[in-house]
């Protein structure tokens, strides 16, 4: 029963069922990752200490890849992406209770694999242990 990997498992299961191709980690050359894809990324907490009981503050960031030339699909893909921190999800053991209004979407140009462009979209998504 650790909150922070089962709000993970259920941001992965939700962004699947959008239709994407997902991963955990950052796809190695070796496996020929198709573009585009999702990467559910890096987990940040916050615990809040109540009188009796524990809450916390999670932090959730989703990486969106593609091509340079498909800033609108990764757009579009954002987008998407965005409306699983805007209600409540629930896992086996936790409610996760989302905080649309702290969210944030960011769309950069990476250039760090030589000879190409990509665009990278950072959707980050805020959610309380409800």
């Amino acid at each position: 029963m650790i909150p922070e990997q089962e709000l993970f498992d259920a941001v992965f299961s939700r962004a699947q069922e959008l239709g994407y191709t997902v991963y955990d980690h950052l796809p190695l050359e070796s496996e020929n990752a198709p573009y585009p894809f999702v990467n559910v990324g890096d987990v940040n907490s916050t615990i809040s200490p109540y009188k009796d009981a524990y809450g916390a503050r999670i932090d959730i960031t989703l990486n969106v890849w593609d091509i340079g030339e498909n800033r609108y699909n990764v757009a579009k893909m954002m987008h998407a992406l965005s409306a699983i921190g805007q209600g409540v999800l629930l896992s086996e053991n936790f409610r996760f209770v989302g905080r649309p209004s702290l969210n944030s979407n960011q769309i950069i140009t990476d250039t760090s694999v030589p000879d190409t462009v990509l665009m990278h979209g950072i959707v980050s998504l805020v959610f309380e242990l409800g």
